[in-house]
């Protein structure tokens, strides 16, 4: 009885750190490669970014985004405007049926705001993704250098 139970402890302890990968989850949702770059002592905001693809037949819409990482979490999206970028506060995101949406730099992404402390590179925090139709959906953001996950920074 000891040995399955120490192996489920292990699973349990160890699935989060691989969950940043990709998650699938309810109404055909799942989330890849969840990144934010690491921040210095005095920076209080970052951004998250990630893929989110939609494999089910119905539009999804991600409506929250919630963690204990920074005082206040949002979606937000990057424009050039008269040749100045510009971001703006979003306050839904559809995802289309059979469908995939990349946040990313110059784009859309999750603006974190507040931070609790520095973002540190190799850390890992959770990240609830709040869907009309999925509804809550955690994943756990991966904090890289500053050029992504493919690229030293």
């Amino acid at each position: 009885m000891k040995p399955i139970f120490i192996l489920l402890l292990s699973f349990l302890i160890s699935e989060p750190l691989f969950a940043h990968d990709s998650i699938d989850h309810n109404q055909g949702i799942s989330i890849e490669q969840a990144w934010a770059p690491h921040t210095g002592k005095r920076t209080m905001s970052a951004a998250v970014y990630m893929t989110i693809r939609n494999d089910g037949d119905q539009k999804d819409t991600l409506i929250e985004v919630k963690t204990d990482q920074a005082a206040q979490s949002m979606l937000h999206q990057s424009k050039d405007v008269n040749g100045i970028m510009r971001m703006e506060h979003v306050e839904r995101l559809d995802i289309p049926a059979g469908g995939t949406v990349q946040l990313a730099p110059g784009g859309h992404h999750i603006m974190l705001m507040q931070l609790a402390h520095p973002l540190k590179r190799g850390d890992v925090f959770p990240l609830d993704l709040v869907f009309e139709k999925a509804g809550k959906v955690r994943i756990f953001v991966e904090i890289v250098g500053i050029g992504g996950p493919d690229q030293e920074g």
